[in-house]
């Protein structure tokens, strides 16, 4: 289980969109293109401040019902909490960090992604998640899909987006905001309908994996230190 939320004083612009706009816990939220870094098309990771991007969404953020829609329109960027699993080294054998990473079966979530794997786990952002610091947006999807002994620290790094043709085009309509969040002890995956061959691996042996993984793995991988 994730430790408990840490109270802030929400800015009042997050604020009266939670109260004015956020009409259901399952409403998505997004954020129009033309306040994202000047509407630009642009793929890969940008490292940017957590206050930065807190107060952009808090000023531009806006909930909407997921619909096919909402799947297909490029001008809106669906959110999504997007987290890394990192177990840190320390003993002779195990020196470096290692992070979580599965493959994708064929049988759930969306069928544009089937078959890929991956690094990175979450999904989208929705009114109700939004309590809180903003590392805390995540744990919604964290205890959906992670069981872990200790959460140590949770670390934003970033954004991920792209918006090539690549993958079907799925990255389009969506923009990752990176978490790490490091753990210890046993650590593993839930949703074993949704996922096979988890394992944690070295940052090296991820790199030969990249041809085998999803667009938004790929960039999180080359981007890592």
């Amino acid at each position: 289980m994730m430790a408990e939320n840490t109270d802030i004083n929400l800015p009042m612009s997050l604020e009266k969109i939670l109260l004015t706009e956020a009409v259901g816990e399952k409403d998505l939220a997004v954020v129009p293109r033309r306040y994202l870094f000047g509407g630009e098309y642009w793929s890969g990771v940008r490292r940017i401040s957590e206050d930065e991007i807190f107060a952009l969404l808090s000023k531009h953020m806006e909930f909407h019902e997921r619909t096919d829609e909402l799947e297909r329109n490029h001008l809106l960027k669906q959110i999504i909490p997007y987290f890394l699993i990192k177990k840190s080294g320390g003993s002779a054998g195990s020196p470096e960090p290692k992070y979580l990473s599965a493959r994708r079966k064929n049988k759930t979530g969306d069928t544009r992604l089937h078959g890929a794997s991956l690094v990175g786990f979450g999904g989208h952002l929705r009114a109700g998640d939004i309590k809180g610091a903003m590392k805390d947006w995540l744990r919604r999807e964290f205890e959906e899909e992670i069981s872990t002994e200790e959460i140590k620290g949770i670390s934003f790094l970033g954004l991920v987006n792209d918006d090539s043709d690549a993958d079907n085009g799925v990255h389009k309509v969506h923009m990752g905001l990176i978490f790490e969040v490091e753990v210890s002890g046993a650590t593993s995956i839930k949703e074993k309908e949704s996922f096979e061959n988890e394992k944690f691996s070295s940052l090296e042996e991820l790199r030969l994996l990249t041809p085998e993984m999803e667009l938004w793995s790929r960039l999180v991988v080359d981007s890592l230190k």
